[in-house]
């Protein structure tokens, strides 16, 4: 009983590190769109108002 007890532990814990380790990867994704996407928008806000000065 002991041997299944330990098994279902160390499963637990696996499973808890994967989804930590998922749910920080979403969100450095979504970090990274967000500092892309706001650079992207800055250039373009250049673009427009350097063509009417």
């Amino acid at each position: 009983m002991s041997k299944n007890r330990t098994s279902q532990s160390g499963q637990t814990m696996l499973e808890y590190t994967l989804v930590l380790a998922l749910t920080l990867g979403v969100l450095i994704s979504l970090g990274f769109f967000v500092y892309v996407f706001k650079e992207h928008g800055g250039r373009i806000l250049d673009l427009v108002s350097s063509t009417y000065p």
